[in-house]
């Protein structure tokens, strides 16, 4: 009986025991799932946050400096990394990556200087950072632009081969990184890092670094387009701005001038002119008349025709040798504009009172002369060269004035290649010989008519295919 009690007494206590034991561990259990719960709450409320604030930066303002600054911190803050560091590219050159955004404290993924070589993260390496680029393809940097997607390095030092020497400040640093993409677009480089004594970063931390950086990224993506947009759309007002103000530069109306009747038009292929043409005053007895096309087209060439408008008015009042004002010009133009500019150009003299034009070509289309007492059209050839590509001596031995009668019923045609040289949907020139003929069979009715005539033409020609050049003319009329 008494054997039966201490047995059962020793049962009752290892029941005991276990019931208490499995109390305990069930205590544990409960107190590490309620950490591992707060730890996920946690890092998933950094997530929210991260998404939420890179949300109110999108919302809020417009700089991209203000969202890859925001990037780096948020990605930093979710995998909870000492510092972070965001490169993109160079969009002009495309062979440099730039730093857009680093913490004080993220590790240096680039070679450094033997004088900062040692130094650890703070704001002297920092300054320095924040101005080195490095190229695209070199290095830590480029290992990670070219990457298929994100990498947890671990500790710099399994990496050395990818620095030309690995400084003990870079050695210990642990870093995870991921390249930047728009679709297959390639835009940069993001990086978080961790320093030494703070551990590597785990498997789960990289997991959430990979979703992190591609939110970042879709929103990096998103801003960029939109500034792009926004870019796009103040350069359009600009040009258009410009545009306006070129028009105003053309006359608004052809001059009375004796004899004379003018027509004239300018219909620019962009939204910017490298055309121009111009009436000058001379005195009261003459007027310039000029046109001129700008090698190039856009903003450059539009600019320089601007220039050279402004340089022939100054030069030419009062000078009735056409040649002589064009040599001034040229002499000024030459050291202005780039090697591979130039301005051909053709300026008439027309006297109020003598049926006679001075002619100058400096470079440009031959002009076209209808006489209406032979019924024939004479091409204008006098020697020039165009303004911009000689400093003067050249120039001014070569351009020489020329001049011809204009009697009643006489009709002069100005035009730019862009004329001749209109194409079809087939790829077909609108040529010189159908200029000829146009202008044969439109200059007895006179300068208004000649101008008609053009455009129906060439509009006939060319269909639904775009304007390819410029497309400038004047017809001088002689009643």
């Amino acid at each position: 009986m008494w054997l039966y009690s201490i047995l059962f007494s020793a049962g009752f206590l290892t029941a005991t025991l276990v019931a208490y034991l499995f109390r305990v561990r069930g205590m544990q259990l409960i107190r590490n799932l309620q950490t591992e719960r707060e730890a996920l709450l946690g890092e998933e409320t950094r997530i929210f946050t991260f998404l939420h604030e890179i949300g109110e930066t999108l919302s809020h303002d417009q700089s991209l400096r203000a969202l890859h600054d925001e990037i780096v911190r948020g990605v930093s803050r979710v995998v909870d990394a000492d510092g972070g560091a965001l490169y993109l590219l160079d969009l002009r050159q495309g062979t440099h990556l730039v730093p857009a955004s680093l913490t004080e404290f993220s590790a240096p993924l680039i070679n450094l200087p033997a004088d900062l070589a040692d130094k650890a993260p703070g704001k002297a390496l920092h300054s320095f950072l924040q101005m080195k680029s490095a190229p695209r393809g070199d290095g830590l940097l480029g290992k990670i632009f070219d990457a298929q997607g994100p990498i947890n390095f671990g500790a710099l030092r399994d990496w050395a081969t990818l620095f030309s020497a690995l400084s003990s400040s870079q050695a210990g640093q642990f870093v995870m990184a991921a390249p930047v993409t728009i679709g297959t677009r390639r835009m940069g480089v993001l990086a978080v890092t961790r320093a030494a004594e703070h551990g590597p970063f785990t498997p789960h931390a990289f997991e959430v670094f990979r979703a992190a950086s591609e939110q970042g990224a879709f929103a990096l993506a998103n801003a960029t387009i939109q500034q792009e947009a926004n870019d796009k759309r103040r350069m359009e007002e600009e040009l258009r701005s410009a545009s306006e103000v070129q028009r105003i530069l053309l006359p608004q109306s052809a001059p009375e001038m004796g004899d004379y009747l003018i027509a004239a038009s300018n219909l620019p292929a962009k939204v910017l002119s490298g055309d121009y043409y111009d009436f000058i005053p001379l005195d009261d007895d003459h007027m310039g008349l000029v046109i001129a096309d700008v090698s190039g087209k856009g903003f450059p060439a539009s600019l320089v025709m601007a220039t050279c408008r402004a340089l022939l008015r100054g030069q030419a009042a009062g000078e009735l040798s056409p040649t002589a004002a064009l040599a001034k010009v040229n002499r000024m133009l030459f050291g202005d504009i780039r090697e591979d500019m130039f301005i051909s150009l053709a300026y008439c003299v027309l006297d109020r009172h003598v049926p006679r034009i001075t002619l100058s070509r400096a470079g440009h289309d031959a002009p076209l002369h209808y006489s209406r007492r032979t019924g024939a059209v004479t091409t204008l050839k006098p020697p020039g060269l165009a303004l911009g590509i000689d400093g003067g001596r050249v120039f001014e031995r070569v351009t020489k004035d020329f001049t011809f009668d204009m009697e009643p019923g006489d009709c002069l045609l100005l035009y730019t290649d862009g004329v001749n040289e209109a194409v079809d949907a087939a790829g077909d020139e609108f040529g010189m010989e159908r200029l000829h003929q146009v202008f044969l069979a439109a200059a007895p009715s006179g300068a208004d008519s000649v101008l008609s005539a053009f455009q129906k033409a060439l509009a006939d020609f060319v269909g639904g295919s775009p304007q390819s050049d410029d497309i400038t003319l004047i017809a001088v009329e002689k009643r």
